[in-house]
């Protein structure tokens, strides 16, 4: 009796042992779960210059995606894609940045052709590089008005976008930066902005009208080319230079006033801009580049000053002037020009 009454004792000391251990093990579990479960689904890194860490992946199968604030109860500073990959797949569809984010980083929503809607906090001071490139279901999207730096290429190719408004404290605007947005029909260009880049609107085929803002110095090449859509723009009074292939195809450009002050009007510039009818080049004009108006073929009228020394090879080719008097002018400076 007395050895039954101790097996059955030392049974329900091991079945209690038991229990206790799979208590602590199903604790620990949750434990984890609770606190690790959310950073497990990023890869990261840590900023010393930003004081936290930078989101670099998402790992987890979400198509609608909050970022965290913290992990590690770290504060999120940053987002940046890595080797040309963005941080999310390109299956994601709506994400949203937490106020923590001061930095949207270099390719950090790189290709990601699925992603309609992004929800970007006011802390948000930077943002990189093709950090939106080749988002082609974006429809819109509001850049902060804390935002100081848009990087190259950063929209481009954004092909859903319609509108954009940059904000009063950005000084520059990339090369390439809106290149490739099709459905892009109105943009505001603040004073603040100071250049404009290389390609940075090129191709935008939907873009009917823009102003460039006096406080603008420098306009790259190619940087609305391919605008098949403009029919005006009003270009900037404190423009130096017209710059190569910067009007060239904007098949619907119908007039331009050249700024006075401009003294060279670079290559190819307003090649094959069809629709236009007429130019007017002021006196502190010196140069007029290859091929600049080559194919404006309803180019009829353009004042040409006396202070014009170089007309280039093509310059006027296949425009159908009127001016017997403009046209022998130009024949006498360069009779390849016509």
């Amino acid at each position: 009796m007395k050895i039954t009454n101790l097996l059955k004792k030392n049974t329900r000391l091991v079945i209690l042992s038991i229990c206790v251990i799979v208590a602590i093990v199903l604790t620990a579990y949750i434990i984890h779960s609770i606190f690790s479960e959310s950073p497990l689904e990023f890869e990261y890194k840590h900023s010393s210059e930003l004081g936290g860490v930078i989101l670099t992946k998402y790992t987890g199968q979400d198509l609608d995606v909050i970022l965290p604030s913290e992990i590690e109860q770290i504060p999120v500073v940053g987002i940046e894609g890595k080797l040309a990959q963005g941080v999310v797949n390109n299956q994601v569809r709506t994400v949203i940045i937490p106020d923590s984010v001061v930095s949207i980083g270099d390719y950090a929503f790189f290709d990601c052709d699925s992603l309609t809607s992004i929800i970007i906090p006011n802390s948000v001071v930077t943002i990189g590089s093709n950090a939106f490139c080749g988002c082609r279901s974006l429809t819109s999207i509001t850049i902060p008005e804390n935002v100081t730096s848009i990087g190259v290429a950063a929209f481009n190719s954004c092909c859903s976008l319609t509108s954009i408004i940059i904000p009063e404290n950005v000084t520059n605007i990339g090369s390439g930066t809106f290149g490739g947005c099709r459905s892009l029909s109105s943009v505001f260009i603040p004073e603040s902005v100071m250049s404009i880049g290389d390609g940075a609107f090129a191709s935008c085929s939907s873009l009917e009208t823009v102003t460039i803002p006096n406080s603008i110095i420098n306009i790259g090449d190619g940087a609305f080319n391919y605008c098949t859509s403009l029919k005006s723009i009003t270009l900037s009074n404190s423009l130096t230079n017209i710059a190569d292939y910067v009007f060239c195809k904007c098949i619907s450009l119908e007039s331009v006033t050249i700024p006075v002050g401009v003294t060279k009007i670079g290559m190819e510039s307003f090649y094959s801009c069809s629709s236009l009818t007429s130019v007017t080049i002021p006196d502190s004009v010196a140069s007029i580049g290859y091929c600049a108006f080559l194919d404006c073929s309803s180019l009829e009228t353009i004042t040409l000053s006396d202070r014009v020394t170089s007309i280039a090879h093509g310059a006027f080719t296949r425009c159908p002037l009127r001016s017997e008097q403009i046209k022998q002018r130009i024949f006498q400076i360069n009779p390849e020009a016509l």
